[in-house]
């Protein structure tokens, strides 16, 4: 993807129709950091469903950017064949999904064949024919992603979530369509607080103890009180100097996200605060999954939302991707 940069005082994006002092241009169109941006979110999701390291980052987003645009729409009409696939699967087994059924059912403005051509493009869909119809079947990347959670009951929550999340993600490459003002907002708060523009975190995370080491043997225990017994029966240690051979094995709970900046961010998008907030905690988007940590804090007036880790790191490789394709551009006065 070639891009320049062109500065002006005031120019309209031709992708998202705001105005910025600087555009971007990509395949011949100019477009915003913004806009730049989700599509460099969307390469993180994609790609990092296909890395290791990153697999389980990227899925727990998709989930919630699916959840984010549940209400939305427009979003139904890109995740309709979707939730109609996951019907014939749980309740109509017996049934394969038939294109002309889902043209049929089509009630949407968005065109179909625009709409499936993202879910072919994607893996998510393949289109075969059998007996002169033709049938809808699942793409590789579907096929992984099932393969992958096939021994969890909710693999196809999973699944829809984690797909629902992809699509939408993907809209930042058509030109068209029109963005997800809550998941934008959420993207830029992160990127913008949590993540450094060479796609380092530079938020502070928010940890806790998660065990006990010996220092002396490398054992693993519980509780600290386990890990002195350990050391005064096993190697014999003083009691006055357990202390220094026990080491605190700490797991990081989230990133601290000053939560008044993020409640400004949704209001510039021109997103619900608290509709949003009602979202947040119906759906857990956004925040840490531990059970024994609070979704907030305060520290010296501030409230901080502690953000779940997974949307730092993905962010982190979205912000690297920003840096990759910014490099490229060739400057235009």
């Amino acid at each position: 993807m070639l891009l320049s940069s062109v500065q002006a005082k005031l120019r309209k994006c031709e992708r998202c129709g705001k105005y910025k002092r600087r555009l971007y241009s990509v395949e011949n169109m100019m477009i915003c950091s913004d806009c730049l941006r989700g599509m460099a979110f969307y390469e993180a999701l994609k790609d990092g469903f296909r890395d290791p390291s990153l697999r389980g980052d990227a899925v727990i987003v998709g989930m919630n950017v699916g959840d984010a645009t549940w209400f939305n729409p427009f979003a139904q009409a890109w995740t309709y064949p979707l939730f109609l696939w996951i019907y014939f699967k749980t309740k109509r087994e017996d049934l394969p999904l038939y294109l002309d059924d889902l043209e049929s059912a089509w009630r949407y403005k968005t065109p179909l064949d625009r709409v499936l051509k993202v879910y072919i493009e994607e893996g998510i869909f393949r289109i075969v024919e059998s007996d002169g119809r033709k049938i809808i079947v699942e793409g590789d990347a579907l096929k992984e992603m099932l393969k992958k959670y096939h021994d969890r009951q909710d693999v196809l929550d999973i699944v829809g979530a984690w797909v629902s999340g992809l699509i939408i993600a993907r809209l930042h490459e058509e030109a068209s369509a029109p963005d997800f003002r809550a998941v934008n907002a959420i993207v830029n708060a992160i990127a913008d607080k949590l993540v450094d523009a060479d796609g380092n975190i530079k938020g502070e995370p928010y940890t806790k103890i998660a065990s006990y080491r010996c220092r002396v043997c490398g054992a693993m225990f519980a509780t600290k009180e386990e890990t002195r017994r350990h050391l005064m029966a096993v190697h014999r240690v003083p009691s006055d100097e357990v202390m220094m051979h026990i080491e605190e094995e700490r797991i990081v709970i989230g990133y601290l996200l000053d939560y008044e900046y993020l409640l400004d961010v949704l209001k510039r998008e021109g997103v619900s605060r608290e509709r949003f907030v009602e979202r947040m905690l119906k759906f857990r988007i956004l925040v840490h999954e531990d059970p024994e940590t609070p979704w907030m804090l305060e520290r010296e007036g501030k409230r901080y939302l502690v953000v779940h880790p997974a949307w730092v790191r993905v962010l982190a490789r979205t912000r690297a991707y920003e840096r990759e394709l910014l490099r490229e551009r060739e400057r235009v006065k």
